[in-house]
């Protein structure tokens, strides 16, 4: 064509100049056609077919006959259909040329072709996450399964309407993520792609239209939009077998906080039945060929043991069994005969799989009303017997044997859970409610767990996410269950709440505050009718985190009665452990602590030297460090442990620091320093040792050379810990409230100092 650009510019140039000599002079180029394809190159696969065009560019109203061949007939045919088309038959595997010639044989035009074996399914979805959850999942693998070559592509912005499909489409907005599984199975992402380019650059067998949720059931914006959405993609599309589909979404979750519920009364059924009704209408209205009913599929699934377990949050759908229906109800309407298809995904028994299918089978064959599932009424029963315990690791990083891992929560479930004994218990567990995402902060432990186990975590921040959750499933019936909870931040004020509900419930708190050994253990739990203990996650009362943080690091899933298998430290403290706080290093027999950070401190030093086993973290942030104190006392106690102090004030009301591996069979006292210099106010700090059981005691810090407190007769808690707790005094009459920690001392209850 540039031959054609150069000499149609060379003309106008002439004319123009004979114009300006000569205004009776004109030139005629009508008779200048030049005729073109609108792909200079073609691919299809054996058995598919493709439209394509010839146009022809001219100055006049000269029409064209066109006859259409390929060169080798063997490999396709072709066919006119019309306005300058013809409809290409894949029949063969090769390449070779398309022709297309005017009657008279003075226009030309040559194209591509390129013809593969294997037949490749195309499908298309214009959506939102509504089209995430039901075709980025699971179908491609279903397809797979049963021999189908395909090609899933969505057209994704998050809660887009058919409204604003069509306003993208009328404005030619590159507005979507194209998300794109190949044959091949592999998945890519291309930003800022537009429906034009989208629908004509790739020969979809079946292109799809959604409503948003909230107006899924409301029939203006089908009857506005989808018409006018078809007509646009029809005009754009290659395949002359094309085939448009209307995707049934699913009503919300019964307790579901989506904003657009009360629209239906906030009732599920009501919902339900108004968007089989808007859909249906849709159809008929404008000539859709075919609708998925993933709607009908969930709704038919509600009524088995799953129950309305099957959104994340109340409207998305969970990440297992969810997605595995809605995919099913895809895979049956467009290829058929789900339930023998033999692909169950790897978190799946045989049982779910083969419930999520039958669920979409029945939705296809009655999509407009709800089928009883009353063969899956109950879980598959499973009669493992727990006799050992079971743990569990969230993160990344993975821990080696005994622990099952759980590496990501887009892994969405694990299943076949071994023993510590490596025993299959065919127990699962997966996500409930999302999380935000996964930590790893290469933190340590004093439980014996591997530190793969503790330095990684699932976690979320509560301002955006205000509950996760996770569901222990396919448990035994029969058996209680005890749950223990480990989870660890090297951050501050991070309590989480954990609440395992089965048959009863049970709730525990946990302070992952730089926790080196603090668990959360729920006894006795047992499983609900559909054998599945719920684990709901949120921050707890006491989480004053600046984003609500909260997580969980790993678990233990233990038979009832059995003990947390966590070896308590049998080291009898005969001798003191002296602990000085701040940048003056002290010598032996004080063991230093320069800085109130997230540094742990283990195997602490007695007197003598010899390492206790017991250690120390922060778990409740302090301030900073001075070196404020009094450095001559009348104790004698060196210089550099009564002169340097770590202190907070009200922007840290409480402080403290936790004390790990202390023998649970003993009674402790510990002796508080704390000391400020040059000041006229009261600085009274109150410290707190609490165990299972607790003691407080009160000291001046305001010019303190002289005075210590002790707490005593304190039992550290049943797994060894005692918290330590700073804060200001009733008596402390200062604006800011400062208060100072200087030295701990702890020993043996009853131990004499002055020996």
């Amino acid at each position: 064509m540039k031959p054609l650009k150069i000499t149609l510019s060379f003309l106008v140039l002439i004319l123009l100049g004979f114009t300006s000599c000569n205004d009776d002079f004109s030139v005629d180029l009508s008779n200048k056609p030049f005729v073109r394809m609108t792909k200079t190159s073609v691919s299809i696969t054996a058995g598919e077919k493709y439209t394509i065009k010839a146009s022809v560019d001219t100055l006049g109203s000269a029409s064209k006959t066109f006859n259409w061949s390929i060169l080798n007939p063997e490999i396709a045919s072709i066919e006119p259909s019309g306005n300058q088309s013809a409809i290409i038959t894949g029949l063969s595997e090769g390449s070779t040329v398309i022709k297309v010639e005017s009657a008279d044989g003075k226009l030309k035009y040559f194209s591509d072709l390129t013809v593969g074996e294997e037949r490749i399914i195309k499908i298309l979805a214009i959506g939102n996450s509504f089209s995430e959850d039901a075709i980025e999942n699971y179908l491609y693998d279903l397809a797979q399964s049963a021999g189908y070559k395909v090609m899933i592509g969505n057209m994704y912005i998050g809660g887009q309407s058919l409204e604003g499909h069509w306003k993208n489409a009328s404005e030619n907005n590159s507005a979507y993520q194209l998300r794109l599984i190949g044959p091949d199975g592999v998945k890519n992402s291309f930003n800022d792609r537009n429906l034009m380019e989208v629908i004509a650059g790739e020969n979809w067998d079946y292109i799809s239209f959604q409503e948003v949720s909230q107006l899924s059931g409301i029939i203006d914006g089908y009857q506005e939009f989808l018409p006018q959405l078809m007509a646009y993609a029809a005009n754009l599309t290659t395949n002359p077998e094309v085939k448009f589909i209307i995707h049934q979404t699913w009503a919300y979750a019964k307790d579901s906080n989506h904003f657009g519920f009360p629209t239906y009364d906030s009732n599920q059924m009501t919902m339900y039945n108004a968007i089989v009704d808007a859909v249906w209408k849709a159809k008929e209205m404008a000539g859709v060929d075919l609708v998925v009913p993933s709607g009908t599929a969930i709704q038919n699934g509600r009524t088995t043991y799953m129950g309305d377990k099957f959104t994340r949050d109340g409207y998305h759908l969970n990440l297992s069994m969810g997605r595995f229906t809605a995919a099913s109800a895809w895979f049956e309407s467009i290829f058929g005969n789900v339930l023998n298809n033999t692909f169950v995904p790897n978190m799946f028994s045989e049982y779910d799989a083969l419930l999520a299918k039958t669920a979409a089978s029945e939705a296809v064959k009655t999509p407009k009303s709800v089928t009883q599932l009353t063969d899956f009424k109950y879980p598959e029963p499973n009669e493992f017997v727990l006799t050992a315990p079971l743990f569990i690791d969230f993160g990344g990083v993975e821990s080696p044997a005994p622990f099952n891992n759980f590496r990501h929560p887009n892994d969405q479930k694990v299943g076949g859970l071994t023993d510590m004994a490596g025993n299959n218990s065919n127990f699962a567990i997966e996500i409930a409610q999302s999380f935000t995402g996964t930590l790893s902060r290469g933190l340590q432990n004093v439980l014996g767990l591997p530190r793969s186990a503790s330095e990684d975590m699932f976690f979320s921040d509560g301002k955006f996410v205000p509950q996760s959750g996770l569901t222990l499933s396919n448990l035994n019936r029969d058996q209680k269950y005890t749950l223990v909870f480990y989870g660890s931040i090297n951050d501050n004020r991070t309590e989480t709440e954990f609440h395992a509900v089965g048959q009863n419930e049970g709730i525990g708190y946990l302070d992952n505050d730089n926790n080196l050994g603090k668990l959360v253990v729920i006894e006795n739990i047992q499983p609900a009718e559909d054998a599945t203990i719920s684990i709901r996650i949120k921050p707890g009362p006491n989480n004053e985190h600046w984003n609500l943080f909260f997580g969980v690091n790993a678990m233990m899933v233990l038979p009832e009665g059995t003990p947390v298998p966590v070896q308590p430290n049998s080291f009898e403290l005969v001798r003191p452990v002296y602990i000085d706080f701040g940048l003056r290093l002290s010598t032996a027999p004080f063991y230093s602590i320069e800085r109130p950070n997230n540094d742990p401190h283990f195997d602490l030093p007695d007197a003598s030297g010899i390492k206790t086993g017991i250690a120390l973290s922060f778990t409740a942030a302090f301030n900073g460090e001075n070196q404020s104190g009094a450095f001559t006392n009348t104790l004698g106690l060196p210089g550099e442990v009564t002169v340097d102090a770590i202190w907070s004030d009200v922007a840290n009301p409480r402080s403290g620091v936790t004390l790990y591996r202390l023998d649970p069979n003993k009674k402790y006292q510990f002796v508080f320093f704390g000391s400020r210099n040059g000041v006229t106010d009261n600085r009274e700090t109150k410290y707190e040792a609490i165990g299972s059981n607790s003691g407080e005691a009160l000291l001046n810090a305001s010019n303190n050379n002289s005075k210590t407190v002790v707490v005593r007769g304190i039992q550290p808690t049943a797994d060894g810990i005692v918290d330590i707790r700073v804060s200001a005094g009733p008596n402390n009459n200062n604006g800011s409230k400062f208060y100072y920690l200087n030295s701990l001392f702890i020993a043996p209850d009853g131990y004499n100092f002055a020996q």
